[in-house]
């Protein structure tokens, strides 16, 4: 019998869906990078993602991609207009 006051604890970590849904994404952007560099045969692509999302999709890009990419940016840019990005991706 549990005393008052005391709790139990589960063994079993909640679902980080967040975290699930993060991994969803990287997979859906590798997937279509891939699309292009084998559809469209792009020979260039920069990619720009928060450093997190950036070390995630590292994993799963497939190499037909990996060897098109000729630069990384590790920020945020998601809320930055369009001449904003340029001017990182451009410097």
């Amino acid at each position: 019998m549990q005393s008052a006051g005391t709790h139990r604890h589960s063994s079993i970590e909640p679902t980080d869906w967040h975290d699930i849904e993060k991994g969803r994404f990287a997979d859906r952007v590798a997937a279509t990078l891939e699309k292009l560099a084998r559809d469209q045969n792009t020979q260039k692509i920069v990619v720009v993602a928060p450093p997190r999302t950036l070390a995630e999709l590292r994993h799963v890009f497939h190499a037909d991609v990996k060897k098109r990419i000729i630069a990384e940016i590790d920020k945020d840019l998601t809320k930055h207009p369009v001449w904003e990005i340029e001017k990182h991706i451009l410097a």
